[in-house]
């Protein structure tokens, strides 16, 4: 069941990035692609027989679980089901915003149920975010939409009031790591020693 769950995973995203690719400008500067071409690589590489860390494969469902819920309360609570009406771009976000997320949280805690990320981890899956935020920061300027997220709009909110929301982003990040690694570990079987 893993096997099948993670190859149409995969397909999913690969799906929505090329979707994103066709329709949209630099699509490669939107956290969205990014996290979703971390989830292909991994579960590729998971497909190909290959083990990995828990930690690992909870960075990866932590960046897609916030892309899914960042993208919803950013479009204001709206049924996700309004972007299919959106044609090859609306697919594209569907898949990978709403997709998966929600596949990647599935695989999270109904599979590899035994091994587990310590406690400490979503302070190290801050690294990723982080080094994101930089970036958009630093390419701002080369970006065809100058900040892709509003949250970190220099010029229209400030450096405190960007840091500030970023520090808030990244406070949910860590919330939500800690809420993945305790309903991985509601879910989980005995730890193996």
């Amino acid at each position: 069941m893993p096997t099948i769950w993670r190859i149409l995973l995969v397909a999913a995203a690969a799906s929505g990035l090329v979707c994103l690719a066709v329709s949209i400008r630099s699509p490669w500067a939107y956290f969205t692609v990014q996290s979703n071409v971390m989830l292909a690589l991994y579960y590729g590489w998971r497909l190909l027989g290959r083990g990995t860390p828990a930690t690992l494969k909870g960075a990866v469902t932590l960046y897609l679980l916030v892309t899914g819920l960042l993208n919803y309360v950013s479009r204001d609570l709206a049924s996700p089901l309004t972007l299919l009406d959106g044609g090859v771009r609306g697919l594209g976000n569907f898949l990978l915003h709403y997709v998966t997320p929600i596949m990647a949280v599935i695989d999270w805690l109904a599979f590899d149920r035994s091994s587990r990320a310590r406690w400490a981890a979503p302070f190290a899956w801050l690294a990723y975010p982080l080094a994101y935020g930089v970036f958009v920061l630093l390419a701002a300027p080369a970006l065809p939409r100058r900040y892709v997220y509003p949250f970190l709009n220099v010029e229209r909110l400030g450096w405190s009031g960007a840091a500030l929301m970023a520090g808030a982003v990244l406070a949910g990040f860590v919330v939500l790591g800690y809420a993945l690694l305790g309903l991985h570990r509601l879910t989980a079987g005995p730890v193996e020693t």
